[in-house]
Order: C-alpha cells, then sequence, then structure tokens
C-alpha cells in the first residue's frame, strides 16, 4: 500500500514540477523578449499559421509518440481570445488522444506499430495495470505524455468510455493552462 502512495506523489509531484518549470520558461522567456518582440513572435505565428495550423500541431502532438508537446503552444495563444482557443485546442488535444487510444487499440498487435509503440506500452502499461482509470484521468489533466499513455490504454483495451472521460479532461486542462499563462503574460509583459 505505501508503494501506491509514493508512486502516486512521485507522479504527481513529476507532473506539477513539470508544469511550474514550463510557467517559470515562459514567464522568463516575455520578461527577457518584453512586450513588443513577444507580440511580434505572436503575430508572425499568427499570421503564418493561424487557428487551423493552432490546431493541427496540437491534434498531431497528441496523437503521435513525439517529443513535442501540446504545452509549447500556450506562449503563442496566450493573448488570444479564450473563448475561441480553449474550444480549439481542447478538442485538438481530445481528438489526439482518442486517435492514440485507437492506434493502440486497433493497430499495437501490427509488428511494426509495436515496435514504434512498444516502449511507451512498456513505460506507461505497468502504471495503467496498477492504478488503471485514476492514472489516465491524471493523465489528462498534468503534463505527462498524454499520446503515449493513450496508446498503452488502448492497447491493453481500456474501456471506451472511460477514454472519453480523460479525453474530455483535455478540456479542463487546456482552460486551466491558458488560465496560468495568460496571468504570466499580464504578471510579466
Amino acid at each position: 500500500m505505501d508503494e501506491k502512495k509514493h508512486n502516486w506523489w512521485k507522479i504527481l509531484l513529476l507532473g506539477l514540477l513539470s508544469f511550474l518549470l514550463l510557467i517559470c520558461g515562459f514567464s522568463a522567456a516575455v520578461s527577457i523578449l518584453g512586450e513588443e518582440r513577444y507580440n511580434d513572435i505572436v503575430a508572425f505565428i499568427d499570421n503564418h499559421f493561424g487557428l487551423p495550423g493552432i490546431f493541427l500541431y496540437v491534434y498531431i502532438v497528441d496523437m503521435l509518440i513525439l517529443p513535442l508537446s501540446p504545452d509549447f503552444v500556450y506562449p503563442v495563444v496566450a493573448g488570444m481570445n479564450p473563448l475561441v482557443i480553449i474550444p480549439l485546442i481542447g478538442t485538438a488535444s481530445a481528438l489526439g488522444g482518442l486517435s492514440s487510444y485507437g492506434v493502440g487499440r486497433l493497430l499495437f498487435h501490427i509488428p511494426v506499430v509495436k515496435r514504434l509503440t512498444g516502449k511507451a506500452y512498456d513505460k506507461w502499461g505497468d502504471y495503467i495495470r496498477k492504478y488503471g482509470f485514476p492514472f489516465v484521468l491524471m493523465a489528462g489533466i498534468l503534463p505527462l505524455p498524454f499520446s503515449t499513455i493513450c496508446v498503452a490504454a488502448g492497447a491493453m483495451k481500456m474501456n471506451l468510455s472511460r477514454i472519453l472521460i480523460c479525453c474530455c479532461m483535455r478540456y479542463a486542462r487546456t482552460a486551466l493552462y491558458f488560465a496560468f499563462f495568460r496571468i504570466g503574460l499580464m504578471a510579466f509583459a
């Protein structure tokens, strides 16, 4: 029983530490760059990629096992309209997680897919076996590799209705992260 508690705290601490580092890095970058240069970067991304580019980036990162994070988009969108951005990013992230689950569920037994996703299954599958739905739900909120965990959950044939709940947590996560980045932008810009 003590081992379970220890592992939960370790995962929670790792997720919160990652989030804190992300916020601090963003705040430092905005204060170093200054408000004008930050706004120039946001305008460049908005003019060249727009909302479809933001949606596509988040969807792909939350669907595939990549060394990228959907969190990299928050510094760009922190100054945008939350009524547009939160549903956009939340939907892209939820669909990405659901697609990852589908890859794990339907394609994991194909040798090439199994080879590409096997490490994710080995690493995160142990946590899913041990903690089940609450772990995947927590991955929906914390900065843990959601796509990787969803692939493992799919390979383990976790119940689809539970995965849908976890994917819907991405909306709450998006709202929370957006709020923190918006506050950081206002405080340091």
